[in-house]
């Protein structure tokens, strides 16, 4: 972790009222910080980070960033004036960065990032000791934050760079400098801020802009507008994986989903596997995890390739992939009256399809219901993306849908339509009180599953809690 003094140097700025004193960490939220944290105050749209330096130091801040003297009290140490405390965080991460000679994995995806970075952890860890980003910290606060955190001696670091706005994935990827990455998938996500799968896909490619040439780019093979944008590459290194193409790199083949219990299919690896003793022969292993879902299935296929791409053994990567379901993530729960999906940490429509495919593939049971909030981020589309659905919700056997929230309406409006020869009913509510009282009345028998799911905004949580404590 970097001193006071390196810190400095890294930014150009001012020591002041210097006190030695070991940074015990970094913060960036005074509620949240812990006695010898660093304190960096950054500016948000509502407030500004520099009015909660007296809090900081209070809770014992070990030093802080400041961007004027104005700021700076008697009873503060350890300042360091930058020019600007934004662009200081991002040049410490970057200094602290450059230290690292171990791999470093930098995963991205319109969809299971997350999963995904905590399967490459998981067998990495067989390996080594593994710095991963906690939770989501995939943001241009989130991502440095994480790297200033890594300890010096690890063998490993996997990331998470996410996509909100044009030009974010080229900064994260600049600040984090991968040696080798994985994009998941593209699909219509943040719409209002890009105008097509298409400019999505070319947004998830400047993965490479922090990248040496030659650097290896695992991404999924099945999603063809990636492949064509990967086509325009020529530096690096693409490794393909897929659940459906054996063509590929690595694919997946005799695919079982077993219920919520998770999921076994055989892994294979072309010759050119880094990892294989014999180079003569391909690679064809049976993994099992607890995770679910085909989405997860493809989830661990480029896990899975990744590490073989470095260098792990496929036993230590067998052994890896048997995780649990991370929680709002398709992770079922049981309740009093059967079992609930939780998958509420957001929706886009790839995800919800995916979502509606997992319970299609569930043996079935008495009822299923669909517990739906707005998916957002879809522009002028989100009519449509959410009519859409209609097909998916009907093949998935779904025998009622309970909606909430301003575009789910159009889904309902969908399915009750005559002539669309949906068989699934469906019910739109004005509010989630009203969605909570028909929940309660519907599932009153045995042997319900119910699919909860929705954008973040939505909280849908809340009707995930209300099952747990029916």
């Amino acid at each position: 972790m970097l001193n006071l003094k390196e810190l400095r140097k890294a930014t150009g700025g001012e020591l002041i009222n210097f006190n030695p004193r070991k940074i015990e960490g970094f913060s960036i939220d005074s509620r949240t910080l812990s006695g010898g944290d660093f304190f960096i105050p950054l500016p948000g749209s509502r407030t500004d980070g520099h009015k909660f330096l007296g809090e900081a130091f209070e809770k014992g801040a070990s030093g802080a960033f400041v961007r004027s003297r104005d700021y700076i009290e008697p009873e503060f140490s350890n300042l360091v004036l930058v020019d600007d405390t934004e662009s200081a965080f991002l040049n410490a991460a970057e200094s602290y960065r450059s230290r690292f000679e171990v791999p470093v994995v930098g995963v991205t995806g319109s969809w299971g990032k997350t999963t995904t970075k905590e399967l490459v952890a998981s067998i990495l860890s067989n390996s080594g000791k593994v710095h991963k980003s906690p939770g989501n910290y995939n943001t241009e606060y989130g991502l440095p934050l994480s790297l200033l955190e890594m300890e010096e001696d690890v063998d490993y670091g996997v990331f998470e760079l996410g996509l909100q706005y044009p030009g974010d994935v080229e900064r994260l990827s600049g600040t984090l400098s991968p040696t080798i990455g994985l994009i998941t998938g593209v699909g219509k996500v943040h719409a209002e801020n890009f105008q097509s799968v298409e400019e999505i896909a070319e947004e998830k490619l400047k993965l490479t802009k922090g990248m040496d040439p030659n650097s290896k780019i695992l991404i999924n093979g099945d999603s063809q507008v990636l492949l064509s944008a990967s086509g325009d590459e020529h530096s690096y290194e693409f490794v393909e994986y897929s659940t459906e193409n054996p063509s590929r790199n690595y694919y997946a083949t005799d695919i079982t989903i077993k219920g919520t219990d998770g999921v076994a299919f055989r892994f294979n690896g072309g010759k050119n596997c880094p990892a294989m003793e014999d180079k003569r022969d391909e690679l064809s292993i049976l993994l099992e995890s607890s995770l679910n879902s085909r989405a997860n299935v493809n989830n661990i296929t480029g896990a899975s390739a990744l590490t073989l791409e470095i260098g792990i053994c496929p036993s230590k990567v067998k052994k890896g992939v048997d995780i649990s379901p991370l929680p709002q993530r398709l992770h079922p729960i049981r309740f009093s009256k059967g079992i609930v999906i939780d998958d509420t940490y957001n929706a886009n429509p790839a995800a919800t399809i995916n979502a509606l495919g997992f319970i299609g593939d569930i043996d079935p049971a008495e009822r299923k219901f669909f517990v739906f909030g707005d998916m957002k981020e879809l522009g002028g589309d989100a009519p449509d993306q959410h009519r859409k659905l209609a097909p998916y919700i009907d093949e998935a056997g779904v025998d009622r849908v309970l909606a909430v929230g301003k575009f789910t309406r159009y889904l309902v409006k969908e399915l009750e339509t005559k002539g669309n020869k949906f068989s699934t009913p469906g019910e739109w509510f004005e509010s989630k009180a009203e969605l909570m009282n028909s929940l309660g009345r519907v599932i009153r028998e045995e042997n319900n599953l119910v699919l909860v799911k929705g954008s973040r905004s939505m909280k849908m949580e809340n009707f995930v809690d209300f099952l747990k404590n029916y």
